[in-house]
This record gives structure tokens, C-alpha cells and sequence, in this order.
């Protein structure tokens, strides 16, 4: 497998080694940690060497633990390219943090991390990442902001798995709507428009008419596959039957359903949160609210709904996306809620936030 470069700012090839500079930090998406930052860091993490070759995180696996150069350097490579090759995407020297959104959500991440040369990073637990964001105001707006826009560098590169379908197909529009709304990284081949597309599916073994189909990593191919499905392969939280009973579910996760989510299980109330499609809600398509409460310089809708998810994350509300509620009962003295795919939660209590 070989490795080429795949934007301007990325560092070139000689030789078969990495020799230019890291990336620089035009955008926000790269700072560099302070001394003081990395000692505070340091108080729930453990330092370790790295050898050059030695991958910290690998794409399609969940990261357990995030990481900050100490020394050495290491680059950011997406594995999901058409054609086979590893294209680097970043490099990062001392006192860069790895990682990006999918850590704090707990998803899988979608590039793989490697080291380049020898040296050394701190490795942090992810756990302990979750709470210093919820706790630390300066380091949380330092990695929480960093961590979305990188996720916004993700999609735009065209990371991530690859959808291929027809652009007149409903099932092509749905797949794409649940991943940009989900801000999922991934490319979109049009069946009708991109000559790779038909040579592509012919490579993995599938006729047009099975399309859309959802490809990771070059091999796993979903056909067709239901948004729960497609949740599941990127690590996104879907209805559990083994967790159907709870003391709150509050249906819809637009900011009304999300506060309720934040009050009810920080009183205590085993909470879940069910939501057809993305967390946020229409709020979170907005590049900028001016009239949110307790934000007066304005916030992105992105910005607003990741804060809320982990900050309901922190008192223990399951999110659970894909989740449309399809019939409301009751039976046994619990409100039982229908969800399309055939399973049930039941519940002591309801909140509908749903929106218009």
C-alpha cells in the first residue's frame, strides 16, 4: 500500500520518510498546549515512548485514549481512499494534541495517527479527556473547539467511508442526510456523474442495482443499509434491548430536548434521550445564533449541540440517534414508546420535544 499527499499543506515524501515541517495552524484546528496545560494533563495521564511506524490510533477502531506530542512527530493519515493509497493529511510535532470529535462521542475514529520518527507522548484515558471538558473551562474551549473544526477538515477532504449511489435515489438522499446531519466524514460518488463509480462497484462485487452502498476502509460494504446500521459501523449509539426500562426518555434531541436531558439526569433519573436522526435538531444546521441564552457573543448550532450532548453525557443520558419513536402506550404502569425498527422502550416518565 502507498502513501501520497493529499493537500497543499501537507508534508512531502522523500525516500519513503516524512521531511518537511508539521502542518501549520492556519484555522484554529492545531494549537499548541501550554507547559502549565500539559502538566494538568500530566495529573491523569502517563508518558511513553513511541518508534517510528508504531500507530497510536487506528482508523475504523474506537481511540480509548487521547494524546499529546511530547517529542518526535506524527502524522494523520486517511486509510479510505478509492484507490488503495494512505494519503497524509497532517503532521504534528511537540505539544500537539491527537484526535478529534469522535473521542469525546465515543464514535470510531476516521483517520489513522502514526508515528513518523521516535520520541515520546502523554497518553491520557479518553474518560478523563470527558471530564476535564466538562470541568475545565480553558482547556475545554481549547479542545472542544478544536475538535470541531478538525471534524469540519474531516468532511471537507472527503474522509471517511464513501457512499456511492444515484443522486435520483431516495435511499441516496437518506443515507447522505443522516451523515451530514450527523457531520459524519465521508465522500459521496454519484452513480451518475463519477466514471470511477460503475468500476468501482464492479471491483467489490456489486451490480448498480444494489446501490447505495455504504463502503469502509475499501472492504466492509453495506448494502443498502438502514441509518441504524450505518450509526453502528461508525460507533454512534442506537436503541439497546438489554437498556428497554428508565426513569426519563425525552423524545427528540433538538436544545429543548437536550436541556431536558441535562435536568433529568442530573437529578438523578436514568435518562434516554431518542432521536430519529441528528442531536441538535434544526439548531444545529445554523452557523451562527445570536439569541441563545448565556451565549452573547453568538454560537455556531454545531458548537452548541456537541456542548449539550457532552454535558448530558456527564450526568449519564444515553443519546441514542436512528431512534424514531413510531407509537406511545402504556402498559404495566409504564409508558411504552414503539420505535421503527420493531423494538420498545419503557419508561416512568415522557418528555415530547420534538419541535415544529
Amino acid at each position: 500500500m502507498s502513501t501520497r499527499i493529499s493537500s497543499e499543506d501537507a508534508p512531502r515524501l522523500g525516500d519513503g520518510q516524512l521531511v518537511d515541517d508539521e502542518t501549520p495552524d492556519a484555522v484554529g484546528a492545531f494549537p499548541r498546549l501550554t507547559d502549565a496545560q500539559v502538566a494538568t494533563l500530566e495529573t491523569g495521564g502517563t508518558r511513553r515512548s513511541v518508534h517510528a511506524g508504531e500507530v497510536l490510533i487506528r482508523a475504523g477502531t474506537r481511540s480509548s485514549d487521547f494524546f499529546v506530542v511530547l517529542s518526535g512527530k506524527v502524522a494523520i493519515i486517511d486509510e479510505g481512499a478509492e484507490d488503495g493509497e494512505r494519503r497524509i493529511l497532517r503532521l504534528h510535532g511537540p505539544g500537539r494534541f491527537l484526535g478529534e470529535l469522535g473521542l469525546l462521542d465515543g464514535q470510531v475514529a476516521f483517520f489513522t495517527a502514526e508515528a513518523i520518527e521516535d520520541g515520546e507522548v502523554l497518553v491520557v484515558p479518553a474518560e478523563r479527556v470527558r471530564e476535564l471538558v466538562a470541568h475545565d473551562l480553558v482547556l475545554s474551549d481549547l479542545i472542544l473547539r478544536a475538535y470541531l473544526v478538525r471534524r469540519h477538515l474531516l468532511i471537507g477532504l472527503g474522509s471517511g467511508f464513501r457512499i456511492i449511489g444515484s443522486c435520483y435515489s431516495p435511499d441516496t438522499l437518506r443515507l447522505r442526510e443522516f451523515a451530514m446531519r450527523n457531520r459524519l466524514p465521508h465522500k459521496w460518488i454519484d452513480l451518475e456523474q463519477d466514471e470511477r463509480a460503475e468500476q468501482l462497484l464492479q471491483s467489490l462485487g456489486v451490480a448498480p442495482e444494489d446501490t447505495p452502498v455504504v463502503i469502509w476502509h475499501g472492504e466492509k460494504v453495506l448494502r443498502n443499509p438502514t441509518n441504524a446500521e450505518l450509526a453502528r459501523i461508525v460507533g454512534l449509539p442506537v436503541p439497546d434491548a438489554a437498556h428497554d426500562v428508565c426513569d426519563l426518555v425525552v423524545v427528540g434531541a433538538g436544545p429543548a430536548g437536550l436541556a431536558a436531558s441535562v435536568y433529568g439526569s442530573s437529578d438523578g433519573l436514568n435518562t434516554v434521550t431518542l432521536e430519529s436522526i441528528a442531536a441538535g435538531g434544526q439548531a444545529s444546521t445554523s452557523s451562527r445564533i445570536e439569541n441563545y441564552l448565556g451565549f452573547p457573543a453568538g454560537i455556531s448550532g454545531a458548537e452548541l449541540a456537541e456542548r449539550a450532548v457532552i454535558q448530558a453525557g456527564k450526568f449519564g443520558t444515553r443519546l441514542l440517534v436512528s431512534a424514531e419513536v413510531t407509537g406511545l402506550g402504556s402498559e404495566g404502569g409504564h409508558h411504552v414508546l414503539q420505535l421503527a425498527d420493531g423494538g420498545e422502550i419503557r419508561a416512568r416518565a415522557v418528555v415530547l420535544a420534538t419541535g415544529a
